[in-house]
């Protein structure tokens, strides 16, 4: 696995505007949906996303891919800036090297166009198969993906979620990408099928050396496949570490009270863990913050919180922690 980062995003941010009047539109507030977030995933490794609903993730991998546009800040990927190119090289030059995986497996599918189109679009849009040769490599790709070439002429509806999710991830694949987002891909499917999707995912990691980001707010399905989880809360990253790192010896509040939503198969051992439970109000993504945004929640707040930002600062070799009292303690 190589150390230079195939992804770098620095000081990323996604502000969407709320404005009001019915002729004359004028702007009253921003949705800091993303604020401020850096991170880089090196070549063939997964970096998991957490946090929970509405703290940014999808927003981040949107703005990456440019299905929405960023703010500000830079997105480094095979020496361009993404943030910062026109959207025909964008097109061009990038697109087929960066697919996504989405969330919804039924909505992510046109119900009127069958399994062998759905495969092929990207593939006819790029000029790299026609005829023969296209039903051969849309084949190839259903069976790297579990299904075979008796679903070609199938519709969505007659297949089931997990069925239409190996689908989706055989078109995210057709243009063999260097770097895969994952919007949560196993979050709208059933437990027992979420092992199968993730044990796909990895294999196929395995065999074409694919790169990463996976998004998700189950911290087990993220332990299970990351190399490193970031922790977000609020547009921000609050924890980054290796996989191992985080879950043993998690360092930032925040982090720590997700973990211990964890349930544990062990009877035992699940009556014995203590449980943290954050009180206070979630904090609007509208409000432009002088301190930590996690100040009302913070079991171990102190003053200087409320009034100043905590940077994301290594407190252990590979570890990075948004939090005063954290960096004190490591």
């Amino acid at each position: 696995m190589s150390d230079a980062p195939l992804l770098s995003v620095k000081d990323l941010r996604v502000h969407f505007p709320i404005e009001r009047g019915v002729f004359f539109r004028k702007e009253v507030g921003r949705v800091r949906a993303v604020d401020g977030v850096s991170f880089s995933v090196p070549r063939g490794e997964t970096l998991g996303l957490v946090g929970e609903s509405g703290c940014g993730k999808s927003t981040t991998a949107r703005a990456i891919i440019r299905l929405v546009k960023p703010t500000s800040g830079s997105i480094g990927f095979r020496g361009k800036d993404l943030a910062a190119i026109g959207e025909q090289e964008m097109r061009r030059d990038v697109r087929r090297h960066v697919q996504m995986i989405f969330q919804d497996p039924y909505a992510s599918l046109d119900p009127r166009m069958t399994v062998e189109r759905l495969v092929a679009e990207p593939l006819v849009n790029y000029g790299v198969a026609r005829g023969a040769a296209l039903r051969d490599r849309v084949s190839e790709l259903l069976e790297l993906v579990g299904l075979s070439r008796r679903h070609l002429d199938r519709y969505p509806h007659e297949f089931s979620g997990g069925q239409r999710q190996r689908i989706g991830i055989a078109r995210a694949l057709a243009l063999d990408p260097e770097l895969v987002l994952c919007d949560e891909p196993v979050s709208a499917l059933d437990v027992s099928i979420q092992a199968q999707v993730v044990n796909l995912l990895q294999d196929l990691q395995e065999r074409l050396g694919l790169t990463y980001l996976f998004i998700a707010h189950d911290l087990a399905v993220v332990r299970h496949i990351s190399d490193r989880v970031a922790v977000m809360y609020l547009g921000r990253i609050v924890e980054l570490a290796p996989s191992d790192a985080i879950y043993a010896k998690p360092s930032h509040p925040y982090t720590q009270a997700l973990l211990s939503a964890i349930p544990i198969p062990d009877p035992a051992l699940q009556r014995a863990r203590r449980r943290i439970a954050l009180e206070g109000e979630i904090p609007s993504p509208t409000k432009e913050y002088k301190g930590c945004r996690f100040y009302d929640r913070c079991p171990v707040r102190e003053e200087r919180c409320r009034s100043e930002d905590p940077p994301l600062a290594e407190v252990r070799p590979g570890h990075a922690v948004a939090c005063w009292v954290a960096a004190k303690t490591a």
